[in-house]
């Protein structure tokens, strides 16, 4: 699943990603691919994202995630490695 990860600074990452584990207000969401289309606010906490290369984490304030057609488009208010 291609996933990209936007700030109002600038794109912090964009890639092939096999999972996306999200804050949500209604608790952690796990995006994988080929995820049914979903559009949800993010919460305060921490995003893990999982390549082929290993699992990265960060901090995020909050924002939006869309989901759709294999692919994902995080659009954060802040991004703290």
């Amino acid at each position: 699943m291609k996933l990209d990860i936007l700030t109002p600074e600038k794109k912090v990452f964009e890639g092939e990603v096999e999972s996306i584990n999200i804050p949500t207000p209604l608790g952690f969401i796990t995006v994988l691919s080929n995820h049914a289309s979903l559009v949800s606010s993010i919460s305060q906490g921490k995003i893990k994202i999982k390549t082929k290369e290993g699992e990265n984490s960060f901090l995020t304030s909050g924002g939006l995630i869309e989901v759709s057609d294999n692919k994902a488009v995080l659009l954060l208010r802040k991004y703290e490695d």
